[in-house]
């Protein structure tokens, strides 16, 4: 073969080749990249959709790097994927990544503000948020998404009030599924539950049956019906959205909930534990810890626990060490210690989430009731007025904060409460309604 003709051959070969390592994962990319789902996640609808766009995005990035445009459209896939498939600390991490480089050229660059809000919102970085989405709102006040943003961080921090508002201004501009479901939580704060029920079935209806948003707009309405002693309603709901969404991991887990209050433990725990390996939530643990124990199976029960509070003071060191990865979880450690039944544990964590949080009434809450449960009744009250000052209806929350007022002698008051909670969800947790059962005889 004539030497030029082959050298043209081998060029080609090589270009060829290239690009085949290129295009076959083995290029190394300067920018982060998407992980392969595992299991039922890897057939859901979007999938295909989301390594076709991350793929492309990637592709027009390492021709153009400083592009903003895409910059920020692979940082919203980045989140997404976080909040479908759990894994929020690579995601977070990976957006906030994409996002500062579009910040470090353009610092007033609104929708780039709007993001690292909305990151810094899902690592329970509340003040930051705000701060962030204030930013925002010097550079665009008559963007809907901002005030949803705004919203967020005011009910984390407790500033309802101003939560309302914004949540009003947002659905003003654009009524859509976001604002709807704004509208329906705070109104579930002040205890307007038909209100929130009426307004979250508004953003069912405005979204596409089967994304993800819609179906999770689908699980506060059910949550919503089973705080209302609605459960056959709340059980349709998991149902329709098990239809729209095969595998659905929320839904799965809210017919485990179903199962438990008819007291079927072993249908509960399958449904959970399919949730569970489907995606790593530390809510499904959660659940399944309760689960084992209610089934008698207490070896199950302690390896649940064990390795829920291991990834749960990983993912909080990892948040105290490097704010960009991680998200604080003292909130969730504190009530995990409690379920575990070390009051002592579950306090220290308890104040230090009050203690980023003072007004907000979940936060008083889980410190008022850690603090009763470390025989501390008399400290514990004004906290519990704080958890109870918006008039929020949550059944739990009434019968924890009935618990606490009637050890401190308001037992009228207290027992007034702690009924109001069992009506409305009579097939709560035994444990905490054979806590509370002594102060209803007072």
């Amino acid at each position: 073969m004539n030497r030029k003709i082959l050298y043209s051959a081998l060029v080609i070969f090589c270009a060829v080749f290239t690009a085949f390592i290129f295009y076959n994962g083995s290029h190394k990319s300067n920018f982060p990249e998407l992980k392969p789902r595992q299991g039922a996640l890897a057939n859901a609808p979007e999938w295909a959709t989301t390594q076709a766009n991350v793929n492309k995005l990637i592709r027009e990035l390492e021709a153009k790097p400083d592009d903003a445009r895409s910059l920020l459209m692979l940082s919203k896939e980045f989140m997404q994927e976080g909040r479908i498939t759990g894994d929020y600390s690579y995601y977070n991490k990976a957006a906030l990544d994409l996002i500062g480089r579009v910040l470090a050229k353009d610092g007033r660059n609104f929708e780039a503000i709007c993001l690292k809000s909305m990151v810094f919102l899902s690592q329970h970085r509340f003040a930051e948020g705000k701060e962030v989405a204030t930013e925002a709102l010097r550079v665009n006040p008559y963007n809907s998404f901002v005030y949803g943003l705004l919203c967020d961080a005011n009910v984390e921090l407790g500033n309802y009030d101003e939560a309302v508002k914004m949540a009003d201004k947002m659905v003003a501009i654009r009524p859509d599924i976001r604002s709807y479901s704004r509208v329906s939580y705070v109104r579930e704060l002040f205890g307007d539950m038909p209100g929130a029920i009426d307004a979250i079935q508004m953003a069912i209806s405005a979204g596409y049956p089967g994304q993800e948003d819609t179906e999770w707009a689908r699980m506060v309405l059910a949550h919503l019906y089973e705080n209302t002693n609605q459960w056959e309603k709340a059980k349709e709901q998991y149902q329709v959205a098990l239809k729209e969404r095969p595998d659905y991991p929320f839904a799965l887990a809210g017919m485990g909930r179903i199962a438990q209050y008819q007291k079927n433990y072993p249908a509960a725990i399958q449904y959970v534990e399919k949730a569970r390996n489907i995606m790593s939530d530390v809510a499904f643990m959660e659940q399944l810890t309760e689960l084992y124990r209610l089934n008698k199976q207490p070896k199950e029960a302690e390896e649940s626990a064990r390795i829920t509070l291991s990834a749960l003071l990983a993912d909080n060191i990892t948040a105290q060490k490097n704010k960009d990865q991680g998200h604080y979880s003292d909130m969730e450690l504190a009530n995990l210690y409690l379920q575990q039944n070390e009051p002592g544990k579950a306090l220290e964590h308890a104040r230090t989430e009050h203690q980023r949080r003072q007004q907000n009434i979940d936060a008083s809450e889980t410190l008022a009731w850690a603090l009763y449960r470390n025989g501390q009744a008399a400290e514990a009250l004004p906290y519990a007025e704080t958890a109870l000052r918006t008039g929020s209806q949550h059944p739990e929350r009434l019968v924890k904060m009935g618990v606490v007022l009637s050890a401190n002698g308001k037992n009228t008051e207290g027992k007034e409460l702690i009924n109001k909670g069992l009506s409305l969800k009579p097939y709560m947790d035994e444990t905490l309604t054979n806590i509370a059962q002594p102060f209803i005889g007072q």
